[in-house]
C-alpha cells in the first residue's frame, strides 16, 4: 500500500474514532442528567415524569406539577416576631414557629404526598404539628383536594435528623395516623391557598387550619390569632469557625464545621476564655427603607450583648467576618462548598 494512501485511511479511522467517543460522551452526560423537577441529590420524581408520554396534563395536574417543585425544606417565621414587638396587636401573639416539609413517593399515597413537622419556640422535642397531605387533581373542583393524616403520637423526626425511612413506607390506612378534615387547594395569585372542607369534617376528626404556599413562604392562620403565621423559607448555609493561636493571631485550627439556617438559626460554642457565644444568622425584614438584609452576628449569651456582626445582600451565597479574635465563613450548602471548607487550610 502507498504511504499516501495509508496516512488517508489513518485520518478517516481518527476521525471517526473522535467522532464516536465525542457522541459517547454527550449520550453519557445526558443519562446522568436530573429528571425534570429533580436535583443530583433527590429521586422526588414530578408528576410529568411518572405519567405515559405524550400525556396531555389537566389543569388541576399541572398545579400539582408546579406546586410539588416549590413546596418542600424549612421555613421559620422569626422575622415576624421581631414586627410583632413594635405593633399593638390584639388577641394572643404569634409563638416562634419552625416548621419542616419533606416530599415522598409510595404506591399509596401516590405522587402528592407532603409531610409536615412543625415545633415552636425552638424546643424540638415537642411538636404541634405532624401531619401527612395527600394531594390529588380534582377535575371536578378544578382544584386540588388534600386528605389530611394526623399522626396520632407526635414525636420528632426531622428536627432531629432521624431517619424518615418510616415514614415514607406508611400507607393511609396505618394504625399510626387518624384522618381529619379534607382541604381544598386552589391558585391564589403567585401562591396556593387550601381551606377546610367543612362537610367532611366529624366530631371525632382533627379540624384543618386554612394555609397558603408560595415559592418561598408558607402562611397558615390559627384559631385565637386574627393575623397569620408568616413562614419565609430557609436556606441551608455550611460554616466554619476558627480561634486564633496566641502568638502571631492567625487562625491554626477549624474549631466547629456546622449548618446553619438563614432564617433564624444558631449555633452555641465556648470561647477559648470560657466564654459562652452564640453565633445567628438571619435574613431581616425592613422596617420602611424597603433594604432587607443578610445578617451574621455573634452574641455573648451572659450579657446578651452582640458582640460583632457582618451584612450583605439577602440573596447572597457567602458571608463572614474576620475581627482578629475570631473568624467565621459561611457558604451555601452544596457538595462543592463542603468539600472546599474541608480543605481550607486555617491559617490561609
Amino acid at each position: 500500500m502507498k504511504p499516501i494512501k495509508k496516512i488517508v485511511i489513518t485520518l478517516i479511522f481518527l476521525m471517526g474514532f473522535l467522532v464516536g467517543n465525542s457522541q459517547q460522551k454527550k449520550e453519557n452526560k445526558a443519562s446522568s442528567s436530573p429528571a425534570m423537577g429533580e436535583t443530583s441529590k433527590s429521586t422526588i420524581k414530578r408528576l410529568a415524569t411518572t405519567v405515559e408520554p405524550n400525556r396531555k396534563f389537566s389543569y388541576p395536574e399541572r398545579e400539582l406539577d408546579y406546586l410539588m417543585h416549590i413546596w418542600k425544606g424549612e421555613y421559620d417565621n422569626v422575622e415576624q416576631l421581631d414586627f410583632d414587638k413594635i405593633q399593638k396587636l390584639e388577641g394572643k401573639k404569634h409563638d416562634r414557629v419552625h416548621v419542616s416539609i419533606r416530599q415522598f413517593q409510595n404506591s399509596n399515597f401516590g405522587v402528592g404526598a407532603v409531610y409536615v413537622e412543625e415545633y415552636r419556640e425552638d424546643n424540638v422535642n415537642i411538636i404541634t404539628r405532624q401531619c401527612i397531605y395527600q394531594l390529588v387533581p380534582d377535575d371536578k373542583e378544578n382544584a386540588i383536594k388534600v386528605k389530611v393524616y394526623h399522626f396520632k403520637t407526635k414525636k420528632p423526626i426531622l428536627a432531629k435528623r432521624d431517619s424518615f425511612k418510616a415514614v415514607s413506607v406508611l400507607t393511609p390506612n396505618s394504625n399510626l395516623l387518624k384522618e381529619g378534615c379534607s382541604m381544598i387547594l386552589r391558585r391564589n395569585g403567585d401562591g396556593f391557598l387550601a381551606k377546610t372542607i367543612l362537610d367532611s369534617c366529624t366530631d371525632k376528626q382533627v379540624k384543618e387550619y386554612q394555609f397558603s404556599v408560595t415559592e418561598n413562604s408558607f402562611h397558615f392562620t390559627e384559631e385565637g390569632i386574627k393575623t397569620a403565621y408568616q413562614l419565609e423559607k430557609a436556606r441551608c448555609f455550611t460554616c466554619m469557625i476558627d480561634f486564633p493561636n496566641d502568638t502571631n493571631g492567625r487562625s491554626t485550627v477549624t474549631n466547629h464545621y456546622i449548618d446553619i439556617l438563614d432564617q433564624g438559626g444558631s449555633f452555641k460554642f465556648k470561647y477559648p476564655d470560657g466564654r459562652n457565644m452564640l453565633l445567628g444568622m438571619r435574613n431581616t425584614w425592613s422596617f420602611g427603607m424597603h433594604r432587607e438584609t443578610f445578617v451574621i452576628y455573634i452574641l455573648d449569651q451572659e450579657t446578651n450583648k452582640t458582640l460583632i456582626y457582618s451584612w450583605g445582600n439577602p440573596g447572597a451565597d457567602r458571608i463572614g467576618f474576620n475581627p482578629g479574635w475570631i473568624r467565621v465563613q459561611c457558604d451555601l450548602k452544596t457538595p462543592r462548598n463542603v468539600k472546599m471548607q474541608q480543605e481550607l487550610r486555617p491559617g490561609s
